[in-house]
C-alpha cells in the first residue's frame, strides 16, 4: 500500500530527525511504500534545512516549505493535496513532537486495509491515556470532547487528536469541502464532516506522551478559537468549495 505520513512542523528541527527515523525504520520491511511528508511553515529554528540533510530526502521524506506561519489545519491541506497528486492510499497525520508513538502507524495502516474510512488514535478508549498531563490539561481535553459529543453529534471518545489515518477518498473529501479553520479548531470541523457523511471509523489505543523537546503550541487563543468553531458548526454546518 502507498502509505503517506503528513508531519506539520514549527520549530521542530531535534524532533523531526528522530520522529522520521523511527518511521523509517518501522516500514523497512512492512512491504508499504513510504512517503514521508513534512510541512515546515517557515521555522525559525531551520526545520526546513535541517529535513533537507537527511538521508532520505527526495526519496522517502518530502518538504513543503511555506513563507509565514499559517497554521495547522493549512498544513493539512497542504500534505492532502500533496498525497491526492502522488496517489497515495492510506494518508496518515500526525504532530512532529514525539506525542505520538510512531509505533502506532502501522495499527492505523492495517485499520484502512479493513476497509475503515478513517481510523484514530485514540486517547480515551480502553488501554489509551495520556502521560505526564498536568491536571488543567487534563479537564480541557475532557470539557473539548464532551462538547463536541454533545454539540455536534460524536459518537468518538476522542475527538480532539490529531494522529488520524484516511484513505483516498477521506481525502477527496476533505479537500472538496471547505473546513476554515486553521489552528487546533480544524480537527473538530473534520470529525463533524465524517460524522455528517457517515464514515465508517475505528478508534486504536495509544499512550499520548508529553513532548520532551520544545514548547507546546496549545494556547489560550486556540481554545477560544476551539469553542468558536463549535458555535458556528452550529449554526452554519459545513458546505463544499465554490468551484
Amino acid at each position: 500500500m502507498n502509505v503517506s505520513i503528513i508531519i506539520p512542523t514549527y520549530n521542530e528541527k531535534e524532533n523531526i530527525v528522530i520522529l522520521t527515523n523511527k518511521l523509517t525504520e518501522i516500514f523497512k520491511n512492512s512491504g508499504h511504500d513510504l512517503k514521508i511528508i513534512v510541512v515546515d511553515d517557515n521555522s525559525p529554528d531551520g526545520t526546513s534545512s535541517v529535513v533537507k540533510k537527511l538521508d532520505l530526502f527526495e526519496q522517502t521524506i518530502f518538504l513543503i516549505t511555506r513563507q509565514e506561519k499559517l497554521g495547522l489545519g493549512s498544513a493539512y491541506q497542504a500534505g492532502y493535496d500533496w498525497c491526492k497528486n502522488n496517489n497515495s492510499e492510506c494518508i496518515i497525520q500526525m504532530d512532529s513532537d514525539l506525542s505520538h508513538p510512531p509505533e502506532i502507524t502501522m495499527n492505523l495502516v492495517d485499520s484502512i486495509g479493513e476497509g475503515y474510512d478513517v481510523a484514530i488514535a485514540s486517547r480515551y478508549v480502553d488501554k489509551g491515556g495520556v502521560s505526564s498531563w498536568p491536571i488543567h490539561r487534563k479537564i480541557i481535553s475532557f470539557i473539548a470532547n464532551m462538547l463536541v459529543r454533545v454539540f455536534l453529534g460524536s459518537k468518538l471518545h476522542d475527538n480532539t487528536t490529531g494522529y488520524r489515518a484516511f484513505n483516498s477518498d477521506t481525502i477527496e473529501l476533505l479537500i472538496k469541502y471547505d473546513v476554515k479553520s486553521n489552528g487546533f479548531s480544524y480537527l473538530i470541523e473534520s470529525i463533524y464532516l465524517f460524522h455528517k457523511k457517515k464514515l465508517k471509523i475505528k478508534e486504536i489505543p495509544f499512550i499520548f506522551q508529553e513532548r520532551s523537546i520544545g514548547k507546546t503550541k496549545l494556547s489560550s487563543f486556540e481554545i477560544l478559537r476551539f469553542l468558536l468553531s463549535i458555535f458556528h458548526l452550529l449554526i452554519y454546518g459545513i458546505k463544499e468549495k465554490p468551484n
